[in-house]
């Protein structure tokens, strides 16, 4: 996936507060997924940034809790407000967060939705947003 510029830093956090981040590294496009997991967590579709996990700095981290959605993922959450903040594989230097907790997105794309079969029927697919196989 292309990357957001390179020399800018992203802001975020909760809705409340009680989580807040600076990620100093690009971001990769905005990868959109339509899974049901996904859909059931977050109450729709979701949407996720990677970047290098050493590029994060959590600026407040009391509200953050992790959960282990399966043996392989994580996902951070807040647990005051409940908002989704970041998913991470269990074993790798990557993660996402979830580009709808940034201040500002500042220039952040959608390049592509994995897991289109799966989506809900209560909404349709964005045909100008490509398919990407998930991995």
């Amino acid at each position: 996936m292309k990357k957001a510029d390179t020399n800018v830093v992203f802001d975020g956090g909760c809705h409340c507060g009680a989580v807040r981040y600076s990620v100093m590294a690009p971001l990769e496009d905005a990868v959109m997924c339509h899974c049901q997991l996904c859909r059931k967590l977050h109450g729709h579709v979701s949407s996720y940034a990677g970047f290098d996990k050493s590029a994060l700095t959590l600026v407040r981290d009391a509200g953050l809790r992790w959960y282990r959605i399966s043996p392989k993922t994580d996902r951070g959450f807040c647990k005051e407000c409940g908002s989704g903040i970041f998913w991470r594989p269990v074993k790798s230097d990557h993660m996402a967060l979830m580009p709808g907790t940034l201040d500002d997105s500042q220039g952040l794309k959608t390049g592509g939705q994995i897991f289109c079969a799966d989506k809900g029927d209560y909404y349709p697919i964005d045909p100008s947003i490509k398919e990407i196989a998930a991995s």
